[in-house]
């Protein structure tokens, strides 16, 4: 498909989500702390789709700039409250932007689309979940480095984690002996680092480090 029409295509879809998530936060009156897990989730499925009708990495950076600049406007002039309407200082909006452009040129230069599903599927899915239990139900909470966390969500995050590791490594990986130690090694790391990560850098700071020990594992 031609890269105009995919910027146009892709950009009307993440659009409708950030409409959607403004829809629940002022008309059925959903608290800012889901809506914000509606537009990272649907933002992040529609992403994951990208590989399958793309293959240029300029396509999701020209649109990683769009909306990076869109973000910026909207967070300074006090738009889309149902993103930004949060007692904290977060920039996890600015970054999961630039995280799939990141993880798309990884996956490229790799040439293993893992390097590229199973980060970015862990902030969609692990990350999002782990807030909403932890919003939620909040178990045992506790401050690390200033930023709220609860133990709920951080199992929430580890057990998700484990699941996506075990579902998108190859395959045929899983006849090797030291699959399993890694998925449960990998899921403990890339717990803590999302723990001790604040103001929404475990939307970069998670991906780089399962990008890491993705790389030691396959080499």
């Amino acid at each position: 498909m031609n890269d105009f029409y995919l910027i146009l295509i892709y950009g009307t879809l993440f659009f409708i989500v950030l409409f959607i998530a403004e829809f629940t936060y002022s008309y059925l009156h959903w608290a800012s702390e889901v809506t914000r897990k509606v537009a990272h989730i649907g933002a992040g499925i529609i992403s994951l789709t990208y590989p399958h009708f793309g293959d240029s990495h300029w396509v999701i950076f020209v649109l990683s700039f769009i909306f990076f600049v869109f973000l910026l406007f909207s967070k300074h002039y006090g738009y889309f409250p149902s993103i930004f309407d949060i007692n904290r200082k977060s920039i996890g909006e600015i970054l999961f932007v630039w995280n799939i452009w990141l993880l798309f040129v990884l996956f490229k230069t790799f040439n293993n689309d893992i390097y590229f599903y199973l980060p970015l599927s862990i902030v969609v899915f692990a990350d999002s979940f782990a807030a909403l239990v932890g919003y939620v139900l909040p178990i045992k909470k506790f401050k690390l480095i200033g930023s709220q966390k609860s133990l709920g969500g951080s199992i929430t995050f580890f057990i998700i984690t484990m699941f996506l590791s075990f579902l998108l490594i190859p395959a045929a990986n899983y006849d090797e002996p030291y699959l399993y130690l890694f998925v449960f090694v990998f899921s403990v790391v890339i717990s803590f680092v999302e723990v001790i990560s604040f103001s929404g850098f475990d939307n970069m700071s998670v991906p780089v480090m399962a990008i890491i020990l993705l790389y030691f594992y396959f080499n």
